[in-house]
């Protein structure tokens, strides 16, 4: 059994992960959905759809992540939506393909992209470590070793935003570590 505040915190810190990474996408559908339609995966008439979908999937699997009772569901649909966008990722860079948005990150990944250093095995590595994110949550499903208490929603907080915090970081410094690559070559 686990405490429930690592349950807790690692459940709220995927849900701002996927929360967040959904709001980006809806900032700017139609750069997402030509990130969706570069993967040359979908085809080019279903890629607006599916980028639509994937969205909806990322939010509700966020949203579901944060309430109690659907959080093994969203864990479940947040494992599907992180293997569809790693599959994509995986398949691109095995062809040869690197020099396209990855549709994830927002400005600083377009902006990579742009100068060809969009897609990278470090996306691969971060999704796989979002995915271990799941597995505190799925555990929770078999109860924790306490309830929890009102004082614990402290910590559950600052586990989360740090968890979120240290999410981006990675983030940007990827980012910055494609555009340096980029310019070494």
């Amino acid at each position: 059994m686990t405490d429930p505040v690592l349950l807790y915190a690692a459940s709220a810190a995927l849900a701002c992960v996927l929360l967040l990474g959904a709001l980006e996408k809806l900032k700017d559908m139609t750069a997402f959905a030509a990130a969706v339609t570069a993967y040359e995966i979908v085809p080019a008439g279903l890629a607006a759809a599916f980028a639509w979908g994937y969205v909806l999937a990322e939010a509700l699997a966020g949203a579901l992540l944060l309430a109690p009772v659907s959080r093994s569901t969203g864990a479940a649909l947040a494992l599907a939506v992180l293997a569809v966008a790693t599959a994509g990722v995986a398949v691109n860079l095995a062809r040869g393909r690197r020099d396209i948005d990855c549709g994830c990150g927002g400005p600083a990944f377009r902006s990579a992209a742009a100068r060809g250093a969009g897609l990278s095995w470090w996306m691969v590595l971060r999704n796989g470590l979002l995915a271990l994110w799941t597995l505190p949550v799925f555990a929770a499903v078999q109860g924790a070793s306490r309830s929890l208490q009102w004082a614990d929603a402290a910590s559950v907080f600052g586990l989360a935003m740090s968890a979120v915090a240290l999410y981006f970081t990675v983030n940007h410094l990827l980012a910055s570590h494609l555009k340096l690559q980029q310019l070494h070559h």
